[in-house]
């Protein structure tokens, strides 16, 4: 876990078009979710899908989601989960 509360986690990098940014991926998304800038391990930037600060207590609180960050990689909640 990072100081500032974020942790260090495998994702996957897509190299698109800001249209399909913003006429498919951005509309289609829930709620909950916003592009948002990470930080990538050698130290650069991207857009990515994450979840809203407002939204991260009441859905941890009411059992909607669950921090699966100490997993380093969603695939390995998967492969848990079974």
């Amino acid at each position: 876990m990072h100081e500032s509360g974020s942790a260090s986690v495998v994702g996957e990098l897509y190299d698109l078009p800001l249209k399909v940014l913003r006429d498919h991926l951005v509309p289609a998304e829930p709620a909950e979710l916003e592009i948002g800038v990470i930080e990538l391990e050698d130290g650069s930037a991207a857009l990515a899908t994450v979840l809203r600060d407002a939204m991260v207590d009441p859905l941890l609180r009411s059992g909607d989601i669950q921090d699966i960050s100490y997993l380093g990689d969603w695939r390995e909640f998967l492969h848990r989960e079974g």
